[in-house]
This record gives C-alpha cells, sequence and structure tokens, in this order.
C-alpha cells in the first residue's frame, strides 16, 4: 500500500511503525459503546465478596471527622447547562471552522493544522468527549509525522494527552501501547546517555508500577523488573549529570525501594522472570539504558541498597537533620519488615539519637516515634491483593468501603488482639475477614521510648478498602 502526502510518499517505514503501535491509530471508535456492555450479570454477584485493593491506613481517635479522613470525591459531572461549557463548545466550533479553513487551502496534511488541531483535542478533553478527543490527537500525530518525520518529537504532547483519555476511558491497553510508543520515540531522539529522556524513564516506571497494581497483562513479574531497571537508569543518569545532590535521586532511590518491596512480596511472579521469553525482554530493555548490569529483579537486597544509598546521601549534604534521622528510620523499617529485628533496632537507635540532639526535639521524637506507623511507609499507591484478570481494574471501577480496627502492636511491629470498631455488616462479612487476615500479616513501626521499641495498646486506625 502506497500513501501519498503533498506529491511525496511515506516510506515503508511510516507503515512498519503504525505496526508497531499494534494499529493503535483508528480503533477507538465505539469503545465506551463496546466496555459499558462488558460487565456480565455473574460479575456483578461476585463482585462485592471480592478484596481488590487495601489503601494505607490513617491513624483516627474518637473526635476523628468522618470527613476529614480521605473525603470521597465523585467523578466531576459535565452539565450541558454549564456556562463553562457552553463558552467551550463555541470554542470548539471556531476551532473546528478554523480548522476547515486550514484543510481547505492547504490540504489535510497543511503544517499550520498542529496547533488548531491539538487546542480542539484539549477543549474535547475538558468536555468529557474523550473518545472525540483521541482521534483529533489522532490527526496531530499524523499530521506532525509526515510534516517532520516518522520519529519527530513533536508529536510526544499530543502523545501524552491521547494516554491521558485512554486512562479516563479505562482503556489500560492503550495507554500501554503510547507510554511504550513515546519511550521508543524518545530513546531514538535522545540515545540513552542524554539526560533529556530522564523524565521518561521516571513516567514509564511509574507506569508500570501502576499497571502491575491493576494487574494489567499477563507478564505482571516483568513490570516490576522494568520499573526496577527503569528508576535505576533515572537515578544514574540524575547522578552523572546533575549529582545526588539533585532531589531527583533520592525520589528514585525510594521508587527503587518501593519496587523492590513488591518484588519480594511476589515471588510466585518473579519465578516466571526464568522463562527465556521474559529475559529476552528485558536483557533488551536493559541494553537501551544507562543502568546496572544485572537483569533478574531483586528484592530485599535491592531496596537495602537503595535505602542504604539515601542515608549516605543525608549524611554528606545535611549532616544532623531531620531527614538525616528518617533516612534511618526508613532503613529500620526495612530491616523490621524482612525480620532482621537486631539491625532494625539499630538504625531506629540511631534515628532517636539524630532527633534527641535536635532544638524541639521532643515534638519531633513524638512525630517520628510517639505513635505507631503501618509499613512500608513509602507505599503511594493502595495494595492489590487480587490481580483478577488480564484486562485489570483500577480502583475507580470498584466499591470503596471504609472501616476502623484497633489492636495492639508488639515492639518487634507485630498486630496482636485486632478487632472492629466500626463500618462492619453482615453483607461484607467476607469482605472484612479478607481484610483483617492481611492486617494481621502487616507490620509497624513500633513506639519508642528513649530510644526502645515498647509495646502499644489500642491503636486505632481506619483503612480504606476497594472491593
Amino acid at each position: 500500500m502506497i500513501i501519498k502526502c503533498k506529491h511525496q510518499f511515506l516510506s515503508i517505514s511510516c507503515l512498519l511503525a503504525t505496526l508497531f503501535c499494534g494499529n493503535a491509530f483508528g480503533q477507538e471508535e465505539g469503545r465506551a459503546e463496546d466496555e459499558s456492555e462488558s460487565k456480565s450479570e455473574s460479575e456483578s454477584i461476585e463482585r462485592p465478596f471480592r478484596l481488590y485493593f487495601i489503601d494505607k491506613p490513617i491513624e483516627i481517635d474518637s473526635s476523628t471527622d468522618d470527613r476529614a479522613v480521605w473525603p470521597i470525591t465523585k467523578a466531576e459531572v459535565i452539565s450541558e447547562d454549564d456556562p463553562q461549557f457552553i463558552r467551550r463548545m463555541g470554542s470548539i466550533r471556531e476551532y473546528t471552522e478554523s480548522v476547515q479553513a486550514i484543510e481547505s487551502e492547504g490540504g489535510v496534511w497543511d503544517r499550520g493544522l498542529i496547533e488548531g488541531l491539538a487546542t480542539l483535542g484539549e477543549l474535547q478533553q475538558r468536555q468529557g468527549d474523550h473518545i472525540t478527543a483521541i482521534k483529533t490527537f489522532d490527526r496531530v500525530v499524523h499530521v506532525s509525522r509526515i510534516n517532520n518525520g516518522l520519529h519527530t518529537l513533536e508529536q510526544i504532547p499530543a502523545l501524552e494527552q491521547k494516554i491521558e483519555s485512554f486512562l479516563v476511558l479505562g482503556d489500560w491497553e492503550q495507554a500501554d501501547l503510547y507510554y511504550n510508543y513515546m519511550f521508543y520515540i524518545q530513546q531514538k531522539a535522545y540515545g540513552n546517555t542524554d539526560p533529556r529522556i530522564i523524565p521518561m524513564l521516571e513516567r514509564l516506571a511509574r507506569w508500570n508500577l501502576r499497571a502491575f497494581n491493576i494487574g494489567l497483562g499477563k507478564n505482571l513479574g516483568e513490570r516490576l523488573n522494568s520499573a526496577q531497571l527503569l528508576f535505576d537508569a533515572a537515578s544514574k543518569m540524575v547522578d552523572v549529570h546533575f549529582g545526588r545532590s539533585d532531589k531527583r535521586y533520592v525520589d528514585y532511590q525510594q521508587s527503587i525501594a518501593n519496587a523492590s518491596y513488591l518484588v519480594s512480596q511476589h515471588p510466585e511472579l518473579m519465578n516466571e522472570m526464568e522463562r527465556p521469553e521474559f529475559r529476552l525482554n528485558q536483557d533488551q530493555l536493559r541494553r537501551r539504558l544507562i543502568s546496572s548490569e544485572r537483569s533478574a529483579s531483586r528484592g530485599f537486597q535491592a531496596g537495602e541498597e537503595a535505602l542504604l544509598n539515601i542515608l549516605a546521601q543525608r549524611q554528606v549534604e545535611d549532616g544532623l537533620s531531620v531527614p538525616l534521622a528518617e533516612a534511618n528510620a526508613n532503613l529500620g523499617d526495612w530491616y523490621l519488615m524482612f525480620g532482621r529485628r537486631k539491625a532494625a533496632v539499630q538504625q531506629y537507635a540511631s534515628a532517636w539519637q539524630i532527633i534527641a540532639d535536635l532544638e524541639d526535639h521532643p515534638e519531633l521524637l513524638a512525630e517520628f516515634f510517639g505513635h505507631v506507623v503501618p509499613l512500608p511507609s513509602f507505599l503511594d499507591a493502595p495494595t492489590s491483593l487480587v490481580f483478577a484478570s488480564e484486562k485489570g481494574k483500577d480502583t475507580k471501577e470498584l466499591e470503596v468501603g471504609f472501616v476502623d480496627l484497633r489492636f495492639d502492636v508488639t515492639e518487634n511491629g507485630v498486630v496482636r488482639n485486632l478487632e472492629i470498631v466500626s463500618g462492619e455488616s453482615e453483607e461484607k462479612a467476607l469482605i472484612l475477614g479478607r481484610l483483617q487476615r492481611q492486617v494481621r500479616s502487616s507490620v509497624f513501626r513500633p513506639m519508642l521510648e528513649d530510644g526502645i521499641a515498647i509495646r502499644s495498646i489500642g491503636n486505632q486506625f481506619r483503612y480504606r478498602y476497594w472491593y
């Protein structure tokens, strides 16, 4: 097939790139309608008895206002009577007419279309018309590629906007496709040593963690391994080009610890990485990055190494300070989660002493060690308990519930004497039973007195969960 544009023919590479994207362009029509019909009656019957996610709990007391903890925000409902909606519709008509005028004069591939189409797509997004917005951004991508080359960086903003609409629509597969395509384009343009690729490394790494958490695809272990490799590469590039004092260095090391914790919690998924096709994929990714030579995911060891790197950097830049105490406490948390209690005690004692030597130390000691802390403290997303299907599920697709629990925490961070305070109901008995089992197996940073861990009684936390 030959496509003619402005009296020139697109090279075969253009067609190959379309195949690379999995024929993604032009597949959006009818997606929303098809997805709305996909829920079967059996799914709606089973779902209330399945617990999917648990959020990091929040400590509460009897005076806590329900609305002060996790206020429930509903999706914005766009009314056609809203003045902003009416104004945007007027702007959409104006930009549509402008685009048509450019097309009539310069053709459908005129470079002057790019700006108008991009603005039109943004307006359609804000109106909630994501299906149409995706088509509009698709045109931006095509016009950019025809005028500037197949791998032009000019198409990146439109690709980012398409991803946002796919995420709103819950089309995880297409979002995944375009995240990887954006990485492909930028890696081809910048190579693996240019610091301009750092933001893309971070975005792709965080997407892989999110895709893992919703259970997207068959190779979930590969998601975690990829996240580790990408964060490792981003961290090394920041170190090389900007130095370890750059805030991103510590952030990426913390993200490595996050991914490493998930690796440690899912050995059954990581065993899949021994399959030849998975090793090949990861070796190919590793060769495209400035990263360590290892290709196999590591749990405890990689997380410990990352947290030690943070501790070393805090010692260099801050001396005796709250960030240094926090780095010691976080490393202590890591050892405690993995049953290395002696090492945890040493790190907690170091953190305690650092704070005790600071001004206003009573308040700081109370903040760090005057109450128990759910671990790991650095996780920034709900914990997934079920990888339900290849399609995956996100929290916005599920029902949300809340329950208040009271329990003791031993000096070793173990939960004891757990009971439900509020939020219990007969129809959710199975869900809450699963949640209680999860909480009993969790670990908390214990309270400390004079630098020594003690047992705490009657700790009360609110848990948010999705089912």
